[in-house]
């Protein structure tokens, strides 16, 4: 990552925005039962211990690279599968100033309306 945030330091670019996708997948892997659907990820059908390991990793390469990116004088995002379950880790790394949210939201609103929804996220990412 350390490459890609020097080059847009090096570009001049505002914003970065880090991929969340593999924590994400990861979270739902050891968290969501999604080892045991039709849509588990064959890559990471690991023990309960791998998976930990894994996502302290994914984390934690989060953190870093955005520490690195607000270093360097850039304005960090996170973004790409996050949802009610897996945002407040996330949401708790300070050197991140914005998250990119939809379609977890999207979908509750279907059952809970727009308005809760929303109130529903903004709880869990201020709970930081």
């Amino acid at each position: 990552y350390k490459e890609a945030i020097s080059l847009s330091k090096d570009l001049e670019v505002e914003w970065i925005e880090l991929h969340t996708g593999s924590y994400a997948n990861i979270y739902a892997m050891l968290n969501l039962n999604l080892n045991n659907s039709v849509h588990s990820i064959k890559e990471l059908e690991l023990s309960k211990t791998e998976l930990k390991e894994l996502l302290k990793i994914s984390l934690n390469n989060i953190k870093t690279s955005s520490k690195e990116a607000k270093k360097l004088g850039l304005k960090v995002a996170a973004g790409h599968g996050l949802n009610y379950q897996n945002v407040t880790p996330i949401a708790s790394i300070k050197a991140i100033s914005e998250l990119n949210i939809g379609q977890s939201i999207i979908a509750r609103s279907v059952f809970t309306g727009l308005k809760d929804a929303i109130v529903s996220m903004k709880a869990l990412v201020q709970e930081k």
